[in-house]
C-alpha cells in the first residue's frame, strides 16, 4: 500500500488504490522546511511541492518535524448520494497516519492522508497539550491514595494559520468565483472567470484571498484539479490566499481563514476538515462522480436518521423572485395552490411574513392548506435571529419548535455573510435541531459546500452561487458564460440553490436557456424563480408547460456530452428512472449538427424538444420565445440537430416508446 518508507524516512508515498496515481509526502527532521506533498497521476505530476502544517497555540507544527510513527489502512465508505446520481457508492481510499513530533516543544500530533484513485486529502490533528499535574497537599504520612490524574481533554486550543498550500504544475489557467466587491468572500456568489494561474495574486480586485473551489485547468488538455476542503465542522471554513511564494516558488494559494492572526478556539483535540485535492481527466468525470467530498465527511447519526423518509427532495415555488417583496397571507396560499397544479412538492415564504399580522396563526393556516394539496411550506428567517449559541442555542431551538408545532416543512437561513467557525458552528447546531425536529434546510449568504450532505441529509441545498437573483440587481444580469461554467465549477462540489428559470427578467439570454438552467443546474431542493401564473397562464410558456411539470429534481446518472467545454457550452444527459432529459446552455452561437444521443443504449423513445423559436433571429421572439418539437421512434442512430444563437439553449426529454 505503501511502496518506500522506512522509521524516521524523510519520504513518504501513497499509492492509490488501483495504483494510478500517488501522494508523496516529503519531511525534513531537524531542519527548517514544513513538510510537503505532491500528487501524481499516470506517471505524471499534478501539483509542484506543497508545504503543510498548523500553528495552535503560537507552535508552528511543521518546520522541522520528525517523523515518529507511521500506519497504513484501507478503508471503503459506503453511502447514499442524491443529485447528480442516485442510490448507494462505495468510495475506496488508502489511508495514512503520520505521527510526528515538534522539534522545539517536543509535542506529537499527527497528518492523516487519504488518497482514492482521483484524490488526495489530508489533515491535521493536535491532542491537547497534557496539563500540568496538580502539586498534592502536605497530607498525613499514613494517607496513600494517589494523587488525581490530569485531564486535559477540554483544555482550548488556538488555531491561528495553516501552511496548507496548493500548487499546480506550471502552466495551469484556473477558474474562479470573482465578485469585485466586499461581498465576495461573505456569500461566495462570484461570476466565474478564467485566468493564468500566475495571475491570481492580483486577478480580483476584490483582493488576492480567493473562495473555493478553485478549478484548474492542467496544460495539454490534461484534465482538471478541484481544489477545495471536506468535512467542514468545529473549524473555521478554508479560504485561499494567493501570493508568489519566492524563492523560486511561484504562485501558491495558502490556508486563510476569516478570523485572521487572532484564529479561533477548539475544545480538546484540534481536527481539521481534509484538504482537498481532486483530479478529474474528462468534464464528465468532473461531473458525474463528485461525491468524493460526502465520502470525506462524517457519516449521518444512525439513530437520528434511522426514518428519513420525510427528507424528499422536490421543486418550490416562490413569490419573492418575480414580486421582490414577501406575499401577503392570501397570495401565499395561492402560491401553495399554485405549486399544486403544477406538481410542485414545495412552497418557500420569504423574508416579511413575521410583520404579517398574528404571523404563527396565519402560518399554521398556510401550512394546513398546502397539506391537504401535497405541498410543504418553507419559511425564511435570517441567522441573526437565531444566532445566539447561549444555553444550547435556545433562541434557535424556539424558533424550530413553533415551527415544527405548526407542521412547516423546512426553512431557509440566510445572511450568515461568513464562513468563522461561530457561523460554521452555528449552522451545525442548526442542522442538527431541525433534524431532531424533522425539518428540512437549505442556507443562503454562507459559504461553499463541503459534504454536509451526507452528515446532515436534511441538508438539500445551500446558496454560495451567483443565482438569478442577480437579474433584478445592479450587478446584474447573469451571463450565458457563467451559467456554462457552474455545472463544472460551483456545482462540482456539491448542491446550489441557483433558483432556476427566469423568462421575465432572462438577461442576455432567450427562454430556452433559462428552461435549460432547470435541469442543468443540481439542486434536490430546486426552488423555480418565476411566478407560478406566469407558468401557467401566459401562452408563451405553453411549449414547456408539461416538461416543467414533469422535471426531477434529483438524477439517477448523469452524463456530460460534447461539445461541453467550460464557459462556453454545457450539454447533460440525466436520467431519473426509465427517462432520459438532456439540458443544453450555451454562450457564443453554435450549431450542434447531431446531439450524441449513444445514452439511449438500446432503447427506443419518444422526444420533445423545447428550444428558442426559429424565426427569433438574432434576438428574441417576443410572441413565440419557445419552439416545440416532437419526435417518434428516436435510438442512439437518430439525428436531432441544435441550431443555437447567443446565450441560448434547449431541453429535452426522451421517454420510453410504448
Amino acid at each position: 500500500m505503501i511502496a518506500t518508507s522506512v522509521l524516521l524516512a524523510s519520504t513518504i508515498t501513497l499509492a492509490g488504490p488501483a495504483g494510478g496515481n500517488r501522494a508523496v509526502l516529503s519531511f525534513d527532521p531537524g531542519g527548517a522546511a514544513p513538510p510537503a506533498y505532491r500528487f501524481e497521476a499516470g506517471g505524471r505530476p499534478l501539483t509542484r511541492d506543497a508545504f503543510m502544517g498548523i500553528t495552535v497555540d503560537g507552535i508552528p507544527f511543521g518546520p522541522g518535524a520528525e517523523v515518529v510513527s507511521q500506519k497504513t489502512s484501507r478503508r471503503v465508505e459506503t453511502f447514499p448520494v442524491r443529485g447528480n446520481r442516485g442510490g448507494a457508492v462505495s468510495i475506496a481510499f488508502n489511508e495514512l497516519a503520520v505521527t510526528l513530533r515538534d522539534p522545539q516543544s517536543q509535542r506529537e500530533w499527527r497528518i492523516e492522508a487519504r488518497l482514492s484513485d482521483d484524490t488526495f486529502a489530508w489533515r491535521y490533528v493536535v491532542p491537547p497539550a497534557p496539563a500540568p499535574a496538580p502539586v498534592p497537599a502536605p497530607t498525613p504520612a499514613s494517607a496513600s491514595a494517589p494523587a488525581p490524574a490530569s485531564n486535559s481533554a477540554g483544555i482550548a486550543q488556538r488555531v491561528t494559520a495553516e501552511a496548507s498550500e496548493f500548487r499546480p504544475v506550471d502552466g495551469c489557467a484556473v477558474w474562479l468565483a470573482e465578485r469585485p466587491n466586499a461581498w465576495k468572500l461573505k456569500s461566495y456568489a462570484g461570476y466565474w472567470m478564467r485566468a493564468a494561474w500566475d495571475d491570481l495574486p492580483g486577478v480580483s480586485r476584490a483582493g488576492p484571498v480567493q473562495c473555493p473551489p478553485l478549478v484548474v485547468e492542467l496544460p495539454d488538455a490534461g484534465g482538471w484539479l478541484v481544489f477545495t476542503e471536506a468535512g467542514l465542522r468545529d473549524y473555521s471554513g478554508l479560504r485561499l490566499l494567493t501570493a508568489d511564494a519566492g524563492a523560486g516558488r511561484g504562485v501558491t494559494a495558502r490556508a486563510d481563514f476569516t478570523e485572521g492572526e487572532k484564529g479561533f478556539s477548539i475544545a480538546g483535540e484540534v481536527a481539521s476538515p481534509w484538504r482537498v485535492v481532486r483530479f478529474a481527466k474528462t468534464l464528465d468525470a468532473l461531473v458525474g462522480t463528485a461525491d468524493v467530498l460526502e465520502a470525506l465527511s462524517p457519516a449521518a447519526d444512525a439513530a437520528l436518521f434511522a426514518d428519513s423518509s420525510w427528507i424528499k427532495a422536490g421543486r418550490a415555488t416562490w413569490f419573492w423572485w418575480s414580486q421582490r417583496r414577501c406575499g401577503t397571507p392570501d397570495e401565499e396560499t395561492q402560491m401553495a395552490r399554485r405549486a399544486a397544479e403544477l406538481g410542485f412538492e414545495y412552497s418557500l415564504v420569504d423574508e416579511g411574513w413575521l410583520d404579517w399580522d398574528d404571523p404563527w396563526a396565519r402560518v399554521r393556516e398556510l401550512v394546513s392548506f398546502g397539506r391537504g394539496r401535497g405541498v410543504g411550506i418553507l419559511f425564511w428567517r435570517h441567522m441573526r435571529d437565531v444566532m445566539n449559541p447561549e444555553n444550547g442555542y435556545a433562541d434557535l431551538r424556539a424558533f424550530l419548535d413553533r415551527l415544527a408545532e405548526a407542521g412547516a416543512a423546512g426553512m431557509k437561513i440566510d445572511f450568515f455573510n461568513a464562513e468563522s467557525k461561530d457561523m460554521v458552528d452555528l449552522q451545525t447546531a442548526i442542522m442538527r435541531e431541525a433534524a431532531r425536529r424533522r425539518l428540512l434546510v437549505f442556507f443562503h449568504g454562507c459559504q461553499k459546500p463541503t459534504g454536509e450532505t451526507r452528515t446532515w441529509p436534511n441538508q438539500l441545498t445551500r446558496e454560495a452561487i451567483r443565482g438569478l437573483e442577480l437579474n433584478g440587481m445592479k450587478e446584474g444580469p447573469i451571463t450565458a458564460e457563467h451559467n456554462c461554467a457552474l455545472p463544472f465549477t460551483r456545482l462540482a462540489v456539491g448542491p446550489g440553490d441557483y433558483t432556476p428559470l427566469g423568462f421575465s427578467h432572462p438577461g442576455a439570454t432567450t427562454w430556452a436557456h433559462q428552461l435549460a438552467t432547470a435541469a442543468a443546474f443540481l439542486s434536490p431542493l430546486q426552488i423555480i424563480a418565476e411566478f407560478p401564473d406566469m407558468l401557467l397562464t401566459d401562452a408563451r410558456c405553453a411549449p414547456a408547460l408539461d416538461l416543467l411539470k414533469a422535471l426531477p429534481s434529483e438524477w439517477d446518472e448523469t452524463r456530460v456530452l460534447a461539445p461541453s467545454a467550460i464557459g462556453e457550452c454545457a450539454v447533460l444527459a440525466r436520467r431519473r428512472g426509465g427517462e432520459w432529459w438532456v439540458s443544453v446552455l450555451n454562450a457564443q452561437p453554435r450549431d450542434i449538427a447531431a446531439l450524441d444521443l449513444g445514452f439511449l443504449g438500446d432503447g427506443v423513445f419518444d422526444a420533445v424538444v423545447v428550444g428558442t423559436h426559429a424565426n427569433a433571429g438574432a434576438g428574441m421572439d417576443e410572441k413565440a420565445p419557445l419552439r416545440r418539437e416532437e419526435l417518434k421512434r428516436v435510438t442512439r442512430d437518430s439525428v436531432i440537430a441544435l441550431k443555437l444563437q447567443r446565450g441560448d439553449g434547449a431541453l429535452l426529454r426522451f421517454v420510453p416508446a410504448k
